[in-house]
């Protein structure tokens, strides 16, 4: 009987106790900044850049590029962080062959990294870029993209 006026009176005494206990519950919400959410947006940063190329040759032959690169980085933490890359590339020649329709091409190019310092000595890279077209000369610039 002593036994269970014991279990009895410290279960009247823990219940407050284990009520004011708050475990901790993550937070999903995207838009919310005072805590930790996984897509908190005052860690993300984006810059963009733009570029134009062109060229002729004497024989009347020529090329155009024009690219628009979209940066977005996202920092999960100090050590971790992400690397977007959005490349909108067109790209065509000119000349006396000047096909509208065949010739005038754009693509777009992503690439990322995903950037991991575990200490101040290691850094671990896992990347995904495109491959330059210019390196290989076998075949026209155009054909490489």
């Amino acid at each position: 009987m002593k036994a269970i006026l014991i279990a009895i009176l410290a279960l009247i005494i823990t219940l407050p106790l284990m009520a004011g206990f708050d475990l901790p519950k993550p937070d999903f919400n995207p838009y919310n900044t005072g805590g930790y959410s996984l897509l908190n947006p005052d860690r993300l940063s984006m810059s963009h850049s733009l570029g134009f190329y062109a060229g002729a040759s004497s024989s009347g032959q020529g090329f155009y590029l024009s690219r628009y690169t979209n940066q977005l980085k996202y920092t999960f933490n100090p050590k971790l962080d992400l690397e977007l890359d959005l490349n909108f590339v067109n790209y065509g020649s000119a000349g006396s062959s000047f096909k509208l329709n065949d010739d005038n091409r754009s693509q777009i190019l992503p690439e990322f990294k995903l950037n991991y310092r575990p200490s101040d000595n290691v850094q671990l890279q896992i990347e995904f870029r495109q491959a330059n077209p210019w390196l290989d000369s076998g075949t026209p610039w155009y054909e490489r993209w």
